[in-house]
Formats: C-alpha cells, structure tokens, sequence
C-alpha cells in the first residue's frame, strides 16, 4: 500500500485532504481511511479524457474504503450518510463514493485472500492511519476453509447466473430482445466468474466474454467450445452476444434477432451446466 499521493495533482490531493478531515470529523471510530481505484492507480479518467459519443462510461470517482474498529459504526448508515452529503456541499471535481469495514472483517478477508480487499491493499494509496492495527497478510488456508470460500462463491456468482438467465427469458417472452440480450451477457459473464472464483479466488474486473472464456477454458478445456467459431455466422452470433454489455443498453443501432438469442440462449445455458458440474467437482476435490 502506498502512502503517498505524488502522482496525483495538487487540487486532487488538497480534495482528499478535506475528504479525509469530513470523515474524521464526522466519526470517532476511524481507523485508517484508504483511496483504492483508479486515483490510487493513477489511471482515472477526468470528463475532458472521454470521447462525447460514447456509448458507456464516466469520468472516475474517488474510491474510498473507511476502516473502523467496531463493526456498529462501519453499519451505521446514519454516519456514512452525513458523510456522504457533507463531501457533496465540498464543490469537489468528481464524485466521492465511500465503503465503510469494520477491521476484524477487513482482515478476516485479507487472510482468506478474498480479491476484492487483496486488490484494495495492493493497489492503494493510505490516507489516514491511527496505528491501532496493522493489515493482515494471507495465511494459507486449511482445506475446508477452501471448501468453505469456493462453495460461498459458488453459491452466490451461480444463483447471481440464473438469475440473469431467468431475466434474459422473460424479457424474450415480452418481445424485447435487446433486454434479453444484456440479461444473457451478464448471465454468461456471471457463469465465468463463478468458476473463476471457484478455482483461483480472483474476479477478473472484466466484461470481454471472449477473453473470460479464454481465462476459463484454461482451468477446464471442456468450456473452450461453448461458443463454435468455426462459421461466420456462429462468429456474429457470439460477437452479438459479447457486444450486447454495452450496445443492448446504449446502441440504438443494435439489434439482435429472436433466432439469434433462441441459439445463443442455448449456448448460455449449456454453460451454466457445465459450471455447475465442473464447480461441484472442483468443490468437493477441496476436502483434505
């Protein structure tokens, strides 16, 4: 974790310092205040840096994980949300979006090596820091812990799977394909990501279905013809598909037939099985 904040312009450092102040000021229970994303990256974008005909996308927020020592205040929406109003009468250049863990929870995820927070403490710039704690390193984790985590993600980026799928479907039955299509991406998506987490504990901060496939298939090869390429017409089907993320919400100019999402809702569906199958598998060979 990085403590200084150099790479960034001096207005961007002066806004955090004033964020930074609101926070403490607003709450006694502050252990260590975090930018994580893009500003603690150094790759945000500013509204100047996007193209106007864009079909998604806006300039970055500041991204800020507040550490407590006691889960009550990381909970009470009541502080976070004085907080939140507070930085918005500030006049600031962007947006502030605020998280707020307790640090037992914090640390109890940087333990199990959960990507979210390991990413976090990778990545991220410490602007404020009372001492009282220090972050956790990854341990290695005893077998049914893997069971545990693999089976937690299963069940949640699974269901999360289905659902999407279930949503594709009643948005084909209205008619509205392009509804159906977005549901059908983020169901695909969601499928990869489940097997991903299941298997290496990482989500990729990713939309590509083709490069999420290719990510996937490296850990079980019977994924890697989910989508056949081997025509020009199952090529366009799978790039309706992969574009529909973006172009079924934002692109007046997309369109994708009833025989289009009839083959390729076959496909997802296929997919979801076979995730299912190859997790439960993949979960049950974790027992020590």
């Amino acid at each position: 974790m990085k403590k200084s904040l150099d790479h960034l312009p001096k207005q961007k450092r002066d806004e955090l310092d004033r964020i930074t102040s609101i926070i403490r000021a607003l709450c006694n229970d502050v252990e260590m205040i975090i930018l994580f994303g893009s500003y603690a990256r150094g790759d945000w974008k500013e509204e100047a840096d996007l193209k106007p005909e864009r079909k998604s996308g806006h300039k970055s927020d500041y991204d800020i994980l507040t550490v407590t020592e006691n889960k009550s205040t990381a909970v009470d929406t009541g502080i976070w949300h004085e907080v939140t109003r507070e930085c918005d009468t500030l006049d600031l250049s962007t947006h502030v979006r605020i998280i707020t863990h307790d640090i037992q929870y914090l640390n109890t995820q940087l333990a199990e090596g959960q990507y979210f927070f390991t990413d976090i403490k990778k990545e991220s710039c410490l602007l404020f820091d009372s001492g009282n704690f220090k972050l956790a390193r990854k341990r290695e984790l005893k077998p049914e812990e893997k069971k545990r985590i693999a089976q937690d993600y299963f069940t949640h980026w699974h269901r999360k799977a289905e659902s999407f799928f279930i949503d594709s479907k009643n948005a084909y039955d209205r008619k509205d394909y392009e509804k159906s299509a977005f549901e059908l991406h983020q169901a695909a998506e969601c499928a990869y990501k489940t097997l991903l987490l299941v298997f290496t504990g990482y989500n990729p901060n990713e939309h590509c279905l083709g490069m999420l496939g290719e990510i996937a298939a490296e850990q079980d090869v019977s994924l890697a013809d989910i989508f056949p390429k081997d025509t020009e017409a199952k090529q366009e089907r799978f790039e309706l598909l992969d574009y529909a993320y973006i172009g079924a919400r934002y692109d007046p100019d997309y369109k994708i037939t009833r025989e289009d999402l009839e083959y390729l809702s076959e496909r997802v569906k296929l997919l979801l099985e076979l995730t299912e199958e190859i997790c439960k598998a993949k979960i049950e060979s974790l027992v020590g």
